[in-house]
């Protein structure tokens, strides 16, 4: 008896299951306000300007005339991103400020102290480790390094998770995030500020993956997609929740504790039961048969332990392995595809989400409403991908990113002082699309994959997607680096530029919308063929006992 089987029996996603993948959903929320935060706020640069020297009372806000004139006689003009005039924010006359002319000297020397424009932010990590100037390119770093962790979240969350099972890594990485979380807002070195962004980016990761299979392993096959879809939804609730702390806690220690505290509740994640899928692979039959008689009684169903003694979770000895999927040209060709989406797809998707703090306006707003969009894209995927398909999803949530963050160039094309606002709008509609195509792209590759390679294949593509958000903050902070009028938009243009190309290599993509899923190499590549697929004579899941074995 496969284990989809015993599921049909108790229920695809009856009470028991609904109760446990709300529980297992929950930590998504935290997962996202915590990580986001860090990613968003935590290193952002607020406007700044050398301080003057000598004057204890300095301020960024201009004071009175004579804090101005000041300022005037201390500090160079240097030219915006916008082209605008505005005070250096790394260099001071050498000449001392009591001269009674500019003219007296010209030269300019590298300041060592600066002040905060504290309207928008009371306080941040670049603020209080002065990450400005010379050392701005250590914003980066530190964003890079929690794309990092992410990645090393990827690469052995998956292999922990089925050695050791799906319970005991929630709880370890639940506990060591929010321990690394709360101790974060002592850390006064850099080095070890970054080393401990990683293993708290690591953790939530780790967290987040094993929650996420946890629960598409206790829901029937016609719920997979839902399931698989909706906890999107729950990060975004989380996105939202750290929209509105930002905006009501400016100083990031205070709001770092304030997100990281109420992780304790996540405490009831210990009296969870463990994945009966993993304890049939593993040959824990007993245990796994005592939780599904738990998820039958939840779900009114009557099942005793005699109904499920034929259950068993071998792996056909003439398993096909994951690297015949390269010799075939026609996997080859798609698996690489699907590896450059996701490439795409994860550089887009976490680096709109950080360029929110390079567009104008107020930066809470333009937060807020690209969550509340964000969220809109995953509800859009859930009425939609059953309707007109997972790959014309996936193609025109990609080729309207693309379309929406070129467009941003338009308005710098018909006036020299283009409209904010229309860049804002642009960036949101972009940010918008590509939470879609990331909502269905999870699904579109397990459909395509086979399932003798389903896992290796889902392993690889998040690990391109890692890679992808790991250039995604170097992409943005172009903006520091280059001083030019169009600066604003340059990080939009490429994250647009690279959805359009993906979205246009999607298209050589089959369409899996009411298609078997595939469960061997020879089954993928009659995807989109009018050949009709050959039965499966290999299945990973649970297979009966034969009676050989017997």
């Amino acid at each position: 008896m496969k284990f989809d089987t015993i599921l049909e029996t108790v229920g695809e996603f009856g009470p028991s299951q609904k109760r446990l993948y709300v529980l297992l959903s929950l930590p998504a929320i935290y997962n996202a306000a915590v990580c986001m935060v860090i990613f968003v706020f935590l290193f952002a640069v607020p406007e700044h300007r050398c301080a003057i020297p000598g004057l204890n009372n300095d301020t960024f806000q201009i004071q009175n005339e004579v804090h101005a004139d000041l300022i005037n006689r201390t500090i160079p003009l240097a030219l915006d991103n916008q082209g605008d005039q505005t005070r250096s924010s790394c260099f001071i006359y050498s000449a001392s400020p009591n001269a009674s002319s500019r003219d007296v000297n010209t030269d300019t020397e590298s300041c060592q102290k600066w002040k905060y424009d504290k309207s928008v932010y009371h306080s941040t990590v670049a603020q209080t480790m002065d990450l400005v100037c010379d050392r701005k390119l250590y914003v980066s770093h530190a964003k890079m390094m929690a794309m990092v962790g992410q990645l090393i979240g990827v690469l052995i969350g998956g292999p922990i998770s089925d050695m050791f099972g799906r319970r005991k890594v929630i709880l370890a990485s639940t506990l060591v995030s929010i321990i690394l979380s709360i101790c974060l807002t002592w850390i006064t070195d850099y080095y070890l500020l970054i080393t401990v962004v990683l293993v708290i980016a690591a953790s939530y990761n780790m967290q987040y993956l094993s929650c996420f299979v946890f629960s598409m392993e206790c829901v029937g096959p016609s719920k997979r997609m839902l399931v698989g879809v909706a906890m999107s939804l729950y990060w975004s609730a989380g996105n939202i929740i750290a929209a509105f702390m930002v905006f009501l806690m400016r100083d990031w220690k205070s709001r770092q504790l304030a997100i990281s505290i109420p992780g304790v509740l996540f405490a009831y994640l210990y009296f969870l039961p463990e994945s009966p899928r993993w304890q049939y692979s593993k040959g824990k039959t007993t245990e796994a048969n005592r939780t599904v008689i738990k998820l039958a009684k939840g779900n009114k169903v009557n099942l005793s332990e005699s109904m499920l003694d034929d259950v068993t979770c071998k792996l056909d000895k003439h398993q096909e392995q994951f690297w015949e999927l390269l010799k075939s040209p026609v996997m080859l060709k798609r698996t690489l595809i699907i590896l450059c989406t996701w490439l795409a797809i994860g550089m887009g998707f976490y680096g709109l989400s950080m360029n929110v703090t390079n567009l104008a306006g107020n930066v809470y707003i333009n937060y807020f409403l690209f969550v509340l969009v964000e969220a809109c894209a995953y509800a859009l995927c859930l009425l939609l991908m059953d309707r007109i398909g997972r790959k014309r999803m996936l193609c025109t949530a990609l080729l309207m990113a693309g379309i929406a963050c070129a467009l941003s160039f338009v308005p710098f094309l018909v006036t020299g002082k283009p409209n904010k606002w229309i860049i804002n709008i642009l960036a949101c509609l972009g940010n918008t699309c590509v939470s879609a195509a990331f909502a269905s792209v999870y699904v579109f590759t397990a459909e395509l994959l086979p399932t003798t390679s389903r896992n290796f294949g889902m392993g690889i593509a998040s690990v391109l997607c890692r890679i992808g958000s790991i250039s995604s903050p170097y992409i943005n902070d172009l903006t520091m680096h280059i001083t030019s009028r169009y600066s604003q938009i340059l990080p939009m243009l490429v994250f647009g530029g690279v959805s359009f190309i993906a979205g246009l290599l999607v298209l050589l993509l089959p369409e899996t919308l009411k298609a078997k899923l595939p469960e061997t190499i020879q089954d993928a590549e009659e995807l989109g063929t009018t050949t009709t697929p050959k039965p499966p004579h290999h299945d990973r899941e649970c297979d009966s006992r034969t009676k050989e074995e017997s």
